[in-house]
């Protein structure tokens, strides 16, 4: 219970910008009565499309609060789909596959699909590999010393050209191999809900609240963090640097596992070439939710509602008539609006701490001068003391 009441204390409602741009976008939407936006079945949508991107943010608000970020997490989603989908298949009594991919099913016979446990045994490997994933990329920027730009531009391509080795570059379908009215529990992972709400946006919020518990109590949080302050204070303070940087790419990898298995049982398939520019959107998440690119600095939570107000977006606008072409634009917008935000932010404080520095030079210049003028007068005191002890008569 204090660990839950001391993340709250945590929380700056002073920087909560985004989640009021929320509340206010949201308001505007209904009173403006735009198509859909007063019935509750938008939120839902909303809620479960903002999962899968708030999954991965948490774990890239980490990594960017360590002065880095990875731009492989698009390709990740897509290599450990389609390997999820793969095992699914390789699990299943199914019968002989088209040209295409697609499983065809001879007339009058049902498949059973795969047990409960071969779907567990599945997610283990898939998660496994995802450690795997984000291992490389810390290893990468961390022992070989490779700036994370060009590490995890490479391993983008990596496991791209992954999924579509895996796949023989064809999309696996999986929801005829394991039926909705055969399997609760497959359909649970990908269109269940708890309380209203879909089964991937209470994830989300588990994940949420680890990564918050990760960065604000932990010793992993807090090394991540002045890692991103300052790497050469954190290495005379004896924070092992190398391990925490290949410890938060690790864990990034594992959200991002997490959400590619949510993912694809959503779709029921997967495609080696899905999700391309993801790793952008969340970037653009994280840093719209405060992050600051120069490290040091993240939030959970805002990240997380700002998956919410970007899902809100991508959702509105086909609903308010806007094609494919507008919509590039306006994120395009929000992704300029977002880096501009964090820099203006930046310079503010850069400003503020130097405004306070000039304080208090000139408040140290004027004790010092007090001090002086002081002393001065002390001096002139004694000197006349002196001159009248000296004036008067000796016996």
């Amino acid at each position: 219970m204090g660990t839950f009441t001391g993340l709250f204390r945590k929380i700056n409602f002073g920087e909560l910008g985004i989640f009021y741009a929320l509340v206010v976008f949201w308001l505007i939407l209904i009173i403006w009565d735009a198509p859909g936006f007063r019935d509750i079945s938008v939120y839902r949508s909303i809620l479960q499309k903002a999962s899968f991107m708030g999954i991965c943010g948490v774990g890239m608000t980490l990594v960017i609060a360590s002065k880095h970020f990875d731009q492989s997490i698009g390709a990740m989603v897509a290599f450990l789909g389609c390997t999820f989908a793969i095992l699914i298949r390789a699990f299943s009594d199914t019968p002989p596959q088209t040209e295409v991919g697609v499983v065809t099913r001879p007339d009058g016979v049902e498949f059973l699909g795969i047990p409960w446990y071969g779907i567990v045994l599945a997610i283990v490997i898939v998660l496994l590999l995802s450690v795997g994933c984000g291992l490389l990329n810390g290893v990468l920027v961390a022992k070989l010393h490779i700036p994370a730009f060009i590490a995890t531009l490479g391993t983008l391509y990596v496991f791209r050209g992954s999924a579509y080795l895996v796949s023989d570059s064809k999309p696996v379908i999986i929801n005829e191999v394991v039926t909705r009215k055969q399997y609760a529990f497959f359909d649970f992972l990908g269109t269940g809900s708890i309380a209203g709400l879909s089964f991937s946006f209470w994830v989300m919020i588990l994940c949420a609240i680890l990564g918050a518990v990760i960065m604000r109590k932990m010793k992993l949080g807090r090394d991540t963090l002045a890692i991103g302050n300052s790497v050469e204070a954190s290495r005379i303070s004896g924070i092992n640097i190398d391990k925490t940087k290949i410890l938060v790419f690790t864990l990034l990898g594992i959200f991002v596992g997490i959400a590619s298995i949510l993912n694809t049982t959503f779709l029921a398939s997967s495609n080696p070439g899905m999700v391309q520019g993801f790793e952008f959107d969340v970037i653009t998440t994280v840093v719209l939710g405060g992050t600051a690119l120069a490290g040091g600095k993240g939030s959970i939570f805002n990240s997380v509602v700002a998956a919410i107000f970007l899902a809100t977006i991508t959702v509105s606008m086909p609903l308010l008539g806007l094609g494919s072409y507008p919509q590039r634009i306006i994120l395009g917008a929000i992704l300029l609006f977002a880096f501009s935000i964090n820099q203006l932010r930046v310079i503010g404080e850069n400003a503020r701490v130097k405004a306070n520095a000039r304080r208090e030079a000139a408040l140290k210049a004027a004790l010092q001068k007090a001090a002086l003028e002081g002393a001065g007068m002390q001096d002139a005191a004694l000197e006349g003391a002196d001159s009248q002890d000296a004036a008067l008569p000796k016996e």
